[in-house]
């Protein structure tokens, strides 16, 4: 069989999607994609989903805290999303104005 796919040109692959196929990835690519899905519905992602886990990792690797609107910016995504990702940016140990006073003090006024 590998010597017939030496000859097969991509004006013998059919007209439509699977000439656009053979066409982006090259006759024999598409000859292998063929044998291992060939007959088959299948479903591929759009280009965005598949790099979403890089992107994300990206992400977090930049988040340094404070910095969601220049992410959401940078890989056009929502800042909602970086936060989801990152989360709020509050650091470990890290005070909130809203935590003063919780904590009982021996001040007098």
């Amino acid at each position: 069989m590998e010597d017939l796919v030496k000859e097969l040109t991509i004006d013998m692959v059919p007209d439509g999607d699977n000439r656009i196929i053979a066409e982006t990835i090259g006759v024999e690519n598409y000859y292998k994609l063929c044998s291992v899905v060939g007959g088959s519905t299948i479903y591929l992602q759009k280009p965005e989903s598949v790099l979403r886990p890089v992107r994300d990792a990206h992400i977090k690797a930049e988040f340094n805290g404070y910095n969601h609107p220049e992410l959401a910016r940078k890989y056009g995504v929502t800042e909602r999303w970086v936060r989801q990702l990152c989360g709020e940016g509050k650091l470990e140990g890290q005070m909130s104005l809203l935590d003063y006073g919780d904590e009982p003090e021996n001040t007098t006024f």
